[in-house]
């Protein structure tokens, strides 16, 4: 899930970057987006979960719903944090450094986890940052912005 939150609030720091009008404003968008994605995210995974579990959430989907949630706000306030400190503009470059940071980092820490060692999880790091760059660009793209 915070893959994903990242991926699209670097998108969304792309195509609104112009538009973007003061930091509470800019903060609502984050926010909403963030907990947006990952309530409809959940929505699709508890549903399919009673689809395929007969009607019944287990307690360890259940706590796979929470650590979704948990992890779409954690990526929300990490993003949100400079617009305390900083004026919109330079805000906005740090948070999309720091969305970069945090699915990088993700995915070391997915590689290393799953057993690899620290050059094969870096280089891990490495490949979903530009996966996700490639996202958003596609995405940007696509969106005429």
């Amino acid at each position: 899930m915070a893959l994903y939150v990242g991926v699209v609030l670097a998108a969304e720091f792309v195509a609104v970057e112009e538009h973007a009008v003061d930091e509470p404003s800019t903060v609502a968008v984050i926010w909403g987006t963030a907990l947006g994605v990952a309530l409809a995210h959940v929505f699709a995974f508890n549903l399919a979960a009673r689809l395929f579990a007969g009607g019944r959430l287990d307690r360890g989907t259940r706590r796979a719903v929470w650590a979704q949630l948990a992890s779409a706000a954690v990526v929300a306030f990490v993003v949100t944090v400079p617009f305390l400190f900083l004026a919109l503009g330079p805000a906005l470059e740090v948070s999309g450094f720091l969305l970069a940071a945090l699915i990088g980092a993700t995915a070391y820490v997915a590689s290393r986890e799953a057993g690899a060692g620290r050059i094969r999880s870096l280089v891990d790091g490495v490949v979903a940052l530009a996966v996700a760059a490639a996202v958003v660009s596609v995405k940007v793209g696509l969106t005429g912005h």
